[in-house]
């Protein structure tokens, strides 16, 4: 990729540090459900400098689609059981937002699946794991969610600390990501706040995170060293693709450890997803998406 393709996004990288706030906080945050500009079309499958973090990338949106709506029936399982006017609204945005996740992922995926590019191949590992998932209760359905979306938001919460990241992709593709990323941020308390009103149970939430943090890793490690196989003529071909992957590999790894701390927090008697601080985060991002016009509203 040139740099003419890249998004100009230097100027946005944000110096805030992730502070501890009060639980209450959670509860001003504001969602917006909001539709991406993002045109699933003229994709390739290395849309980032480095081949690495594109299929990293992909093999994230492949889980998406059926992710996101198993995020949205686990709280519907229990959405009768929340009373309070403010909590009932930010599920009706919650759904609202991993909706469209849903709709534009499935779209990015379908584009991107070509002969020699078999995102396909991943979906009966997605679909039967998805199918377990749905054998177990209630509350572990949604200990599940609420463990999945606390990857999400440290993911997302990265992407937009550390632009570099999304700097090197082509700016329908920045589009995607950091439009999904601010929108994680907004709705990050939402799953956690409705399994501590109908269930409240610690134990559970512990369990869930160790289970699904193994499945996690161990998935995304697998989809995205065979998507990069599969793609090894324009991957690996040459030096220069081979330096900057790792480089790619480094980005990763300065991800796992500087999103550690947020990570263990989660096990905490205590923890709430607002006390990491995305506020100013936030701030800054939404004003971007607005300015590049890259939503609507």
């Amino acid at each position: 990729m040139n740099q003419a393709a890249s998004t100009d996004i230097s100027n946005t990288a944000t110096t805030a540090k992730v502070t501890l706030t009060p639980r209450s906080l959670a509860k001003s945050k504001t969602i917006t459900i909001r539709k991406t500009r993002f045109q699933a079309a003229n994709l390739t499958e290395q849309y980032s400098k480095s081949p690495l973090i594109s299929h990293f990338l992909t093999a994230l949106s492949m889980s998406f689609p059926r992710g996101e709506m198993f995020f949205v029936d686990t709280i519907k399982n229990v959405r009768s059981e929340i009373k309070d006017p403010s909590l009932k609204a930010d599920i009706a945005a919650f759904i609202g937002q991993e909706s469209m996740h849903a709709k534009a992922h499935d779209q990015f995926n379908t584009e991107i699946q070509s002969a020699d590019y078999h995102l396909k191949r991943f979906d009966a590992e997605i679909d039967k794991e998805m199918a377990r998932l749905r054998t177990l209760s209630k509350r572990r359905q949604l200990a599940a969610t609420v463990a999945l979306e606390h990857f999400t938001a440290m993911i997302a919460g990265y992407i937009l600390t550390h632009p570099k990241l999304v700097q090197q992709l082509p700016p329908n593709m920045a589009s995607l990501w950091i439009w999904h990323a601010v929108e994680e941020i907004e709705h990050k308390h939402v799953a956690f706040d409705v399994y501590q009103t109908v269930f409240n149970n610690l134990a559970q939430r512990r369990r869930s995170m160790r289970t699904i943090s193994l499945g996690f890793i161990i998935s995304n490690t697998v989809m995205t060293s065979q998507l990069l196989w599969q793609n090894r003529k324009q991957s690996l071909g040459s030096v220069k693709q081979i330096w900057a992957n790792l480089q790619g590999v480094g980005t990763l790894a300065h991800m796992m450890v500087s999103l550690l701390p947020e990570y263990l927090a989660f096990y905490k008697e205590s923890f709430h997803p607002s006390e990491i601080d995305h506020t100013p985060l936030l701030a800054r991002w939404r004003e971007e998406l607005v300015k590049k016009e890259w939503v609507e509203v």
